[in-house]
């Protein structure tokens, strides 16, 4: 993990050495050269694991899903559309430019950062 990709407020799952531990997600808090706040907690960048788009974290985060079409899972939110899939999500703005695809919920959060101008993001 590169601290340049890291942001206040990005989630993350922490690797521990307790394995209960790994299925939280953290809130980054604070940011140092080789190490992050989490809830509270210090923790090395190296042990950061981002945390991969679902449909249910879409769904968490505001974004609803085209019930209408069938071939593909498709999901919006204000002036945002996307794809899921394997992948990850493929974005897309209101007048159907393609923006890079983004497969981890830190870059969500980044991205939708950089084009809502440090807006507050949606509760992902």
């Amino acid at each position: 993990m590169t601290l340049s990709s890291l942001r206040i407020g990005n989630f993350f799952r922490v690797r521990s050495l307790y394995e209960e531990d790994e299925d939280c997600a953290r809130r980054i808090t604070e940011i140092r050269k080789t190490q992050v706040q989490a809830d509270g907690k210090w923790v090395k960048t190296d042990h950061l694991i981002p945390v991969s788009i679902t449909k249910q974290i879409l769904l968490h985060a505001g974004f609803t899903q085209f019930s209408w079409i069938t071939d593909a899972a498709v999901f919006e939110c204000d002036y945002f559309k996307c794809t899921l899939d394997d992948n990850g999500v493929s974005l897309f703005c209101d007048n159907l430019k393609s923006l890079r695809p983004v497969k981890h919920l830190h870059e969500l959060q980044n991205l939708y950062f950089d084009l809502t101008g440090g807006g507050t993001a949606y509760q992902f």
